[in-house]
């Protein structure tokens, strides 16, 4: 017998698949595709993130000036530009919302989750977005390939890690080519002038996070003028296309407004600001001139660098520099324009090299990034740059369909800008995005054809043969197959590649097994293979500082600075502050110590705790330059005045949570004390919770006034030669207790002292 639930569903028998179809939704295998990519994307990008060193509250870099910027206008509401240029604001105001969030929820540190989790957001959506750019470009199997670009390629993977702009330019530059062909493809029906408004305020919102953006308009304003005026769909023929040129330049002229307007709208309140600000017409920033300006100054022209370059712009108030760079450029195009073209060679080859090979086995040090860690990542890039650069150099000279020449056009508009812009300044990742993005893009096209050609060849051998000699051929296919050979040739010609890979896989060798034999004591199995692994690539600092390690931790002082060479990076910095302190020379020690975490990228504090050999103490001077190794979480170090007898005394700021570790010359015995010399940061009392041996205590801490504060230590610690204390204490913004203030860290207490007796 037949029966029916209370919801009118059959319950048993072939009806209930039947009724299931109805009720179900159906999924589509691209769905599905889709969907998977999306899942290898996040993963991708989640792994990136957690092996990720990088934190911009521990850089000097544009990402360090970009959250404190950011950390700034949200707990106080105050917008500050840079000291030396103008930056653009859209990403400054996409980090604030994120810290104005983590504020109110009690965790400003917090807010750098988040705004790497919008970022993975909006890197994600591209695989969505991207295949459906390119399958109403080209076809659906190019919207596969070039979704599969999106999700799984090294640069969009490690995109949402880095704070910066980037992130939000390139998905909006995504997004609004997207646009464009939506609107391309509904444009006869009602109100798809839609489309081109969101287009507008989508690259108008690009622009704002990286200025280049506005010129991209121009390469708009051109599809648009193509799209409408060179359109056959009406099937007008050249004799009658004068009788329809009225009209359509009307229409070009509709469509165009429906774009400039939203875009000029949504930049005009910051040009507005800046008028205000400065009296000066500074439409978004001030960063391209200036950029270009140091790339062609007398500084750098004869050698003095950009320091000084910088140097100059400094002493110039900020309203005014962009119309010194201007001037003066100016002046050198009259006088040396020959200055333009100095690295336009040099600089055009650079952009074709092999990316990860470059970071992982040219460049001297990694610089924090974690490329040892996601090198099969890095391998797929590499192989995925080596196939789609060429074949998309055919694609894009190959003869266009009648409705993707004014596409084409774009990206050609795009590309070429983009190298201009690199070829006059300097050569770096974030600048090339454009580029990887367009060539990408009709690289999927290339290998979603050559798969639709096999295909077809495996049908029908002879109509794909006489399609292939019709299409390769023609002066267009010619054309394209010697500039993809062309690329092939200055690809692989550029860097000896054979001989670069050989000598990396042979450095990595080397390295493993000598980080191998430190991990286990043996510093001569170490000292050997460290030694073997710079035969292969003596410039590497990163190994050179691993020798140094050994070095330094048998008190091989004179060895260890040998290694170490004369390259900087802000690790090596690090062992060249353990030297000098291990010798002695505590004003050289200090200055490589706080010149390495003011520039770092990382966590300097936590670095050096993991790396540094401790000479035992029982008193601990901390925020001197010199507590580097007992210590982490903690601000910056600082002096106080001057005191009485001449006594300059330094502290730190605990940040939220803190830890100091104390190597003891004799066991702790029975009846030790630790003394905190400290001072609360607010009016009244902080609690400061303290682990010590896992034995929780409280102290309050008063605020306005220096005091030791003792703490007995645990009888479970009696014999023992280290000490670890925890520290966690409520925390406050000072600019948002003080509007007086300028600081918008997160801190909770001073400590200037610690010490065990």
């Amino acid at each position: 017998m037949q029966t029916t639930s209370t919801t009118g569903t059959v319950s048993h028998g072939r009806g209930v698949s039947r009724v299931a179809a109805r009720v179900l939704p159906r999924i589509s295998t691209t769905t599905v595709v889709l969907g998977l990519l999306v899942l290898l994307g996040l993963a991708l990008r989640v792994w990136f993130i957690v092996v990720n060193d990088i934190d911009p509250r521990f850089s000097a870099a544009d990402d360090g000036d970009y959250y404190q910027r950011a950390l700034r206008l949200a707990a106080t509401g105050e917008y500050v530009d840079n000291s030396w240029l103008i930056r653009p604001p859209g990403h400054i105001f996409l980090f604030t919302a994120a810290l104005r969030l983590a504020i109110a929820l009690g965790d400003p540190i917090l807010g750098i989750t988040m705004i790497r989790a919008f970022q993975v957001v909006l890197s994600l959506a591209l695989v969505p977005i991207g295949y459906d750019l390119g399958r109403r470009l080209f076809s659906p199997g190019a919207g596969f390939i070039f979704a599969g670009i999106m999700a799984v390629w090294l640069p969009m993977v490690e995109l949402p890690a880095l704070i910066l702009s980037e992130p939000l330019f390139f998905f909006m530059l995504v997004l609004h080519c997207w646009l464009l062909i939506r609107w391309r493809d509904s444009r006869h029906k009602p109100r798809s002038w839609g489309w081109l408004v969101a287009a507008g305020i989508s690259l108008a919102i690009g622009a704002l996070a990286r200025s280049p953006a506005l010129y991209g308009s121009v390469f708009t304003v051109g599809f648009l003028a193509i799209t409408i005026l060179f359109s056959s769909e009406d099937g007008a023929r050249w004799r009658d296309w004068r009788s329809l040129i009225g009209p359509r330049l009307l229409r070009f002229a509709i469509v165009a407004l429906a774009f400039v307007l939203p875009f000029v709208l949504t930049i005009a309140p910051w040009t507005i600001r800046n008028y205000v600000t400065y009296q000066r017409l500074i439409i978004i920033d001030t960063l391209g001139p200036v950029n270009l300006w140091m790339a062609m100054s007398d500084a750098v022209n004869e050698g003095r660098g950009e320091g000084e370059a910088k140097a100059i712009l400094a002493a110039i108030p900020q309203a005014e520099r962009q119309d010194f760079v201007s001037s003066d450029i100016d002046r050198i195009m009259r006088e040396e324009p020959w200055r333009l073209t100095r690295n336009f060679w040099p600089h055009f080859i650079h952009i074709w090299k092999a990316q990860f090979v470059e970071d992982f086995f040219v460049k001297v040090s990694f610089f924090t990034r974690p490329l040892r860690d996601i090198w099969p990542v890095g391998v797929l890039a590499d192989l995925i740059w080596f196939i789609v650069t060429p074949v998309s150099l055919f694609a894009l000279v190959a003869r266009p369909r009648a409705d993707e020449l004014a596409f084409r056009l774009l990206a050609l508009g795009w590309i070429a800008y983009s190298c201009l812009t690199v070829m006059l300044i300097h050569v770096e990742p974030r600048y090339l995005l454009p580029i990887w993005m367009f060539m990408s893009l009709y690289g999927a096209a290339a290998l979603a054809n050559g798969i639709a050609w096999l295909a077809q060849r495996r049908r029908n051998h002879r109509e794909a043969q006489a399609a292939l000699r019709t299409y390769v051929g023609s002066p267009w296919g010619i054309a394209g197959i010697v500039l993809a050979l062309g690329m092939v040739g200055l690809i692989i010609s550029y860097r000896d590649y054979p001989r670069i890979i050989a000598d990396g896989v042979r450095r990595e060798i080397h390295r493993a097994a000598g980080a191998r034999a430190y991990a286990a004591g043996d510093n001569a199995a170490a000292e050997r293979e460290f030694q073997a692994m710079l035969t292969y690539h003596p410039t590497f600092v990163d190994g050179r500082v691993d020798l140094a390690r050994v070095y330094l931790d048998q008190g091989m002082y004179n060895e260890a600075w040998e290694a170490l060479g004369t390259r900087a990076t802000h690790r090596s910095d690090v062992i060249r502050g353990a030297l000098s302190r291990a010798q002695g020379d505590l004003e050289r020690a200090q200055f490589y110590f706080e010149d390495a975490e003011f520039r770092a990228g990382e966590d300097v504090q936590l670095l050096s705790m993991e790396w540094l050999p401790r000479d035992p103490v029982t008193t601990l001077d901390i925020g001197n330059g010199l507590d580097f190794g007992y210590l982490d979480g903690f601000s910056f170090g600082e002096d106080l005045p001057p005191q009485i007898d001449g006594d300059v005394v330094s502290f730190r700021w605990l940040q939220s949570r803190g830890v100091i570790e104390l190597p003891l010359p004799e066991p702790l015995q029975a009846g030790s004390v630790i003394t905190l010399r400290m001072t609360g940061g607010l009016p009244g009392e902080t609690p400061l919770d303290l682990t010590i041996d896992g034995v929780p205590t409280q102290v309050m801490v008063r605020g306005g006034e220096w005091r030791n504060y003792r703490i007995a230590v645990p009888d479970s610690l009696i014999g023992r030669n280290r000490l670890e204390i925890r520290l966690q204490a409520p925390t406050f913004i000072p600019v948002q207790v003080n509007p007086a203030s300028s600081d918008a860290r997160l801190l909770s207490l001073m400590i200037s002292k610690v010490s065990v007796d």
